[in-house]
């Protein structure tokens, strides 16, 4: 069950392209996508449908309300959270703290309390031969396998991995 927190599920997109507004009078963000999403499970665009309160902790430790749009799939009948690419998905802390947490960076400056860290830390040691299973998966068509563990090779090349991670973990649709 610790392995299910960390893996992305196909309810989930992740949105590269989107526009974030603010509410004063409600003290509250809003998501709102640039892009036409395709549902992970079956491939077709997906339709707008609502918005799903989001509660998120920021790099600076402020703690932020995001609306969050939720799209319809009319083809398999799923309804899909539209996630920007900054949020974690099934976490309260931005995709970036838990990275740099992950490598070893900024322990001393993340707003998690210690017991939160340690959780993700383990959650990701052991999660980490089931990612690598995944990436293969989802990348043997474009790349061939090599010696390198693919998860090590994208936390040392990539600025954003597990942002990276979790867009190709949804996208591939592999369970």
């Amino acid at each position: 069950q610790v392995l299910v927190a960390w893996l992305p599920i196909n309810s989930m997109v992740i949105l590269s392209r989107y526009e974030i507004n603010f509410k004063p009078s409600e003290d509250l963000f809003w998501v709102k996508t640039k892009e036409i999403s395709i549902c992970p499970c079956c491939g077709q665009p997906l339709s707008g449908y609502d918005h799903h309160l989001r509660l998120l902790r920021l790099r600076c430790g402020s703690k932020v309300r995001l609306l969050v749009p939720r799209a319809f799939c009319r083809s398999c009948h799923r309804l899909h959270t539209q996630l920007p690419s900054f949020v974690q998905p099934y976490k309260h802390y931005e995709a970036m703290v838990i990275q740099q947490v992950m490598g070893g960076k900024s322990l001393s400056t993340c707003p998690a309390e210690d017991s939160t860290i340690r959780r993700w830390q383990a959650a990701l040691r052991h999660a980490a031969p089931y990612f690598e299973m995944l990436l293969y998966a989802a990348r043997h068509k474009k790349r061939p396998l090599f010696d390198a563990l693919l998860l090590a090779e994208l936390r040392k090349s990539s600025r954003r991995w597990l942002t990276s991670v979790t867009r190709m973990l949804i996208s591939a649709q592999v369970d």
